[in-house]
């Protein structure tokens, strides 16, 4: 039996048919690597080790990219890991990488991880949202949090950070919380690395308090009797397309570390590609067959043809056409913000901490 995704009441077999889309919608048999927009600085404090977790707006004239700093000192030989989120800004994609470079905790008063960035139209405020560490350096239990600012340019106008309240009430893990709204609702999904996507919601009037009285619904999860060597893993980024008005999910999916037993691989990752008519699903796959993908480093060239050097396609950002919490795009011309990294340069018993994230961009058109 092959394995399936499931909503509530409905199951939808996904690799038996392609979703909703007419055929050629979305091109994901050929990306071409556009550029390397923001690498980390061996002489920077802030993101010495690497950058990752895009979330980026164009916004008044500038682009504003928010991200995961990963940073490293030294105790004698001892290595400290450290994780923040950072902010640039600047006209043009290629002028990112040399833009100044902020941090955001010191403003959040607590560790700032995985952002999203968009204008709350109804309040006229902008939203930063992102997950943290209940305990000081305990990434296995986290909050959804969020900060408000009445400038996005305006580094220091940004709130503390205060946790969102949502109805639930258990202790499992869950990551990557992701926002987006239609005309009545916000919907905040996100992933419990074991296969499932999760969704929450709130009257947009009562936003972001509203979540409180809201218990996690599965959104759509893997289910089956015969395992795969992938597992859809977490960062499910989810788009509102204008053309068709149709909602576009991105869901990172991951191999398992062939050394390290119940281990994703992370040097080996890739985005599914799901539709649905609306925030309620279903969701459709997208891809004809199961071992296709719509975002895959395989399918990754450079213009002229010859291959990159990435190996995973991980943690999505479409670069939107406009800001707000709709989460708009045009069409499935998509152009593709992702976190990678050459993974035939990692040994299997890597450690997580030191694997060298940079920041592209990806088009498939």
């Amino acid at each position: 039996m092959k394995k399936r995704f499931t909503i509530p009441i409905v199951m939808v077999l996904l690799f038996s048919q392609t979703g909703c889309l007419k055929q050629g919608d979305v091109h994901y048999q050929q990306w071409f690597l556009v550029d390397t927009v923001l690498t980390s600085r061996p002489d920077h404090p802030l993101d010495n080790v690497a950058v990752k977790d895009p979330s980026i707006v164009f916004y008044d004239g500038n682009y504003h990219l928010f991200y995961t700093a990963k940073s490293v000192t030294f105790r004698g030989e001892e290595p400290q890991y450290s994780i923040a989120c950072a902010y640039a800004s600047a006209p043009t994609l290629d002028r990112l990488n040399g833009a100044e470079r902020y941090c955001i905790d010191s403003i959040a008063g607590r560790v700032v991880i995985a952002p999203q960035i968009f204008c709350f139209e109804p309040q006229q405020l902008w939203y930063l949202i992102a997950h943290t560490s209940v305990r000081d350096g305990d990434l296995s239990v986290i909050k959804p949090i969020y900060m408000t600012n009445k400038d996005i340019s305006d580094v220091s106008g940004w709130t503390k950070a205060k946790v969102i309240p949502t109805g639930k009430r258990d202790n499992t893990f869950w990551i990557d919380f992701w926002m987006i709204c239609d005309d009545r609702m916000a919907y905040m999904f996100y992933g419990d690395q074991k296969g499932s996507v999760l969704r929450l919601e709130s009257p947009l009037d009562k936003f972001p308090e509203g979540f409180a009285s809201s218990e996690p619904e599965i959104a759509l999860t893997e289910s089956g009797d015969s395992p795969m060597p992938w597992r859809m893993f977490e960062a499910v980024h989810i788009y509102h397309v204008k053309s068709d008005d149709k909602y576009l999910a991105l869901l990172e999916g991951a191999y398992q570390n062939p050394a390290v037993h119940y281990q994703i691989d992370s040097r080996n990752r890739f985005i599914l590609g799901m539709v649905a008519d609306s925030l309620n699903g279903a969701w459709r796959r997208i891809e004809a067959a199961e071992d296709q993908f719509l975002a895959d480093a395989n399918n990754l060239s450079y213009r002229d043809g010859s291959k990159t050097p990435f190996t995973q396609v991980s943690h999505p950002e479409l670069i939107r056409s406009g800001c707000n919490q709709k989460m708009e795009i045009e069409d499935y011309k998509l152009r593709l913000f992702f976190q990678s990294f050459d993974g035939t340069q990692i040994p299997d018993t890597y450690n997580y901490n030191e694997l060298p994230w940079k920041l592209m961009l990806m088009k498939n058109y």
